[in-house]
């Protein structure tokens, strides 16, 4: 596996596999490939950065973030369905704590009902902090 950060030439396929992380996580977020494609595209040349894990070529993971002076934000952490349970998401978490997060905490949201999520987070180490509530 080689571990490489995104280019804009990577925002179609990470607009793919955000698409399945929204089918996934069931998200209500209606939007579509392309839009997500823009999306990302805007992400990528604003604040996110974005490491992907590489298989042959081919894009099996991501993990998008960006760094909030006080701590990094972990927006997206996916692996593509067909590359599941092989360690990769831990590879690349892994990865990132020994390259780059090297200095302060990490911050993400998990839905509530992404109870796979959470237990994964939870194994790796992350604690919850909030809960936040939307009516």
């Amino acid at each position: 596996m080689e571990i490489v950060k995104a280019k804009l030439g990577d925002v179609e396929r990470l607009a793919e596999l955000n698409k399945e992380l929204i089918e996934d996580e069931r998200h209500p977020n209606p939007m579509d490939t392309s839009q997500l494609t823009e999306r990302m595209q805007g992400w990528l040349t604003t604040d996110y950065i974005c490491y992907m894990a590489k298989e042959k070529g081919s894009i099996v993971a991501y993990c998008l973030y960006r760094d909030d002076a006080s701590h990094y934000y972990m927006r997206q952490l996916y692996v593509d369905r067909a590359h599941r349970r092989k360690g990769i998401a831990t590879q690349l978490l892994d990865w990132l704590y020994e390259n780059v997060w090297t200095d302060k905490k990490v911050r993400l949201d998990v839905l509530a009902h992404n109870e796979e999520a959470v237990a994964f987070y939870q194994r790796y180490g992350f604690r919850i902090g909030v809960f936040r509530m939307e009516k």
